[in-house]
């Protein structure tokens, strides 16, 4: 009877921590993930794809002990063949975090979207930040797509 009561209760136990595990992980994320990144506002800009314009919007997650760690997401319209969508994750280290003007090497990955073909790509480039103030920055950044689409990029922007 013991032995019985014992094994039911353990298995109750297991399935109700299967189920709350998941939650408990997801909270804790959910805390912890935007004290450790600093969002740092967002931004917009025009540039050119391989000698074809448009533009992008773009957010910034910037991280670790000095923030000198960004994790970068854009997306862009381009007038690449017909209207072409790329969307960009980049990872930024920035070498000179506490000044006023940032430079940064870039590596990251590309994905491009027109009406018939998506495509693939990595990124490989560098940038830089300009502060104006405490929540204005101008940027610039020329990288290299490496892939189905490869070309030149070059963008430049304001953050807000």
């Amino acid at each position: 009877m013991v032995i019985r009561f014992f094994y039911y209760h353990k298995t109750a136990f297991f399935l109700i921590m299967k189920k709350i595990y998941p939650l408990f992980i997801a909270a804790l994320l959910i805390t912890v993930v935007p004290s450790m990144a600093a969002p740092k506002g967002w931004g917009i800009g025009l540039g050119t794809f391989d000698g074809d314009f448009g533009g992008q919007a773009r957010k910034d997650f910037i991280f670790g002990p000095e923030l000198q760690y960004g994790i970068v997401l854009q997306a862009g319209l381009y007038n690449q063949h017909s209207i072409t969508g790329r969307f960009d994750a980049d990872f930024h280290y920035v070498l000179n975090p506490e000044s006023g003007v940032q430079f940064y090497p870039l590596a990251g990955v590309d994905w491009a979207a027109e009406s018939k073909y998506n495509r693939i790509g990595a990124n490989l480039g560098f940038g830089g930040v300009f502060d104006l103030n405490a929540e204005t920055r101008l940027f610039i950044e020329a990288k290299y797509v490496a892939g189905d689409w490869d070309g030149g990029a070059l963008t430049a922007g304001i953050y807000f």
